[in-house]
C-alpha cells in the first residue's frame, strides 16, 4: 500500500509541486532557460596592471566567464576540426585594455612543429573591424572586414625556449656546411617577410585582417599581446589589446558598449590547420563597468539560490513521503 501511494498520488504530486516551485522560484527572479538565453560575455572592470603573461593569475576565477560550444567548420573547404567541443571565454578590461582568455580541454601540448606532418594548437578570437557592423563570422566578406587574433602554441614555444631551428629538430643529423648559411636564397620564406618564418617573435599572438575566404592578411600593426599555457591538460589562452586601436582598421572597444566576438580552436594532434579547425559563431561581447569583484558576489549569490531552491525541493519530498506514510497506516 506505501508503494502504491508513494508510487502514484506521492510521485505525481512530487513532480507537480517541483515544477510550480521551480516555476515561480524562476519566475519571481525572473529567470530565463538557457536554451532561449542569447550568448553574451561580459568585460567586467578590473584593478590596473594586469599581467598579459599570466592566464592562470587566480583574478581570472573572478571574471565573468561564458561556456561556448564549437563545432568543425564546415564551411569552407577543406572541411575539418571538431575534436575540440567547447571553450569556457572569460574578459575583463581595466579601463584601457581590453583582456580575453579562452579555455578548453586538451590532454597534451602541441607546441612543437618538426616537420610538415605535424601541426600547432591554437586558438584565435575575431571581431567586426568597423564599429556596428555585422560582418559574417566567416572570416568577413568584401566591404564587411574583421579583425582576428590568433595565438599559437609553437610561437609561444619560441618565445619561451628559442626559435627552433633544424639542427634543434634533428640533433644527430650531420652535414658537411651550408655555404652562405645567411644567403636569403637559401631562406626563401624568412626573405619574403613570411611571418610563419619569423624568428624573433615579439608576442605570440598574430593580429590579422580579413575580408572573406582567402583575404587573410598579417596585420602591419601589431600590438596584440597575452600568452598561453598549458597545465593539466587545460590550454589558457590570454588576448590583451588597447580598447581603442593605433590604426582605425582594427576593432575598437569602449566601456558602456557592445560587439560582437566569434572563436575558434586548432587541435595539433588531430592534424588542424589553416580552415580544418572548432569554430564558434559571433556572440555579444558586453564591455561593462561592473567591478570584478561585485561580479563575483553576484556568482555566490545566483549559488544561494540554486541552495535554496534545492531544500525547498527536500523539504517537499520529505513533507509528501510523510503524508504518504501516515495515509498508509491509517488505512
Amino acid at each position: 500500500m506505501l508503494q502504491q501511494l508513494i508510487g502514484s498520488r506521492g510521485r505525481g504530486a512530487l513532480l507537480v509541486t517541483a515544477v510550480v516551485g521551480v516555476a515561480l522560484f524562476a519566475g519571481g527572479l525572473q529567470l530565463v532557460p538557457v536554451s532561449a538565453q542569447t550568448l553574451t560575455l561580459e568585460a567586467a572592470r578590473a584593478p590596473e596592471g594586469i599581467s598579459a603573461e599570466a592566464p592562470w593569475d587566480r583574478l581570472w576565477e573572478l571574471a565573468p566567464r561564458q561556456e561556448v560550444p564549437l563545432s568543425s567548420q564546415q564551411i569552407a573547404l577543406p572541411f575539418g576540426g571538431g575534436s575540440v567541443t567547447a571553450l569556457t571565454a572569460r574578459a575583463l578590461q581595466d579601463g584601457t585594455r581590453l583582456y580575453l582568455l579562452l579555455e578548453w580541454a586538451d590532454a597534451e601540448a602541441d607546441d612543437a612543429v618538426n616537420g610538415v606532418a605535424e601541426f600547432s594548437d591554437a586558438a584565435a578570437v575575431q571581431f567586426p573591424s568597423i564599429a556596428g557592423s555585422e560582418p559574417p563570422f566567416t572570416m568577413g566578406a568584401p566591404g564587411q572586414p574583421v579583425n582576428i587574433w590568433q595565438w599559437k602554441a609553437v610561437w609561444q614555444a619560441d618565445l619561451a625556449g628559442g626559435f627552433t631551428t633544424s639542427q634543434d629538430r634533428y640533433p644527430n643529423t650531420l652535414v658537411d656546411g651550408y655555404l652562405n648559411g645567411d644567403d636569403p636564397l637559401y631562406k626563401t620564406a624568412l626573405a619574403a617577410g613570411n611571418p610563419l618564418a619569423q624568428r624573433d617573435h615579439d608576442s605570440p599572438i598574430e593580429n590579422l585582417l580579413s575580408e572573406g575566404f582567402g583575404t587573410l592578411t598579417h596585420a602591419a600593426l601589431q600590438d596584440v599581446a597575452g600568452a598561453g599555457e598549458w597545465r593539466d591538460g587545460r590550454w589558457r589562452a590570454l588576448f590583451v589589446r588597447a580598447l581603442e586601436p593605433a590604426d582605425g582598421d582594427y576593432a575598437s572597444f569602449a566601456v558602456g558598449t557592445s560587439t560582437s566576438v566569434a572563436f575558434a580552436v586548432w587541435e595539433g594532434a588531430a592534424d588542424d590547420r589553416n580552415g580544418q579547425k572548432s569554430i564558434a559563431p559571433f556572440i555579444e561581447l558586453k564591455i561593462g563597468d561592473a567591478d570584478v569583484a561585485a561580479r563575483g558576489r553576484f556568482g555566490a549569490e545566483q549559488v544561494l539560490i540554486i541552495i535554496v531552491i534545492a531544500l525547498s525541493g527536500a523539504a517537499v519530498a520529505a513533507f509528501l513521503y510523510a503524508s504518504a506514510r501516515s495515509n498508509a497506516r491509517a488505512a
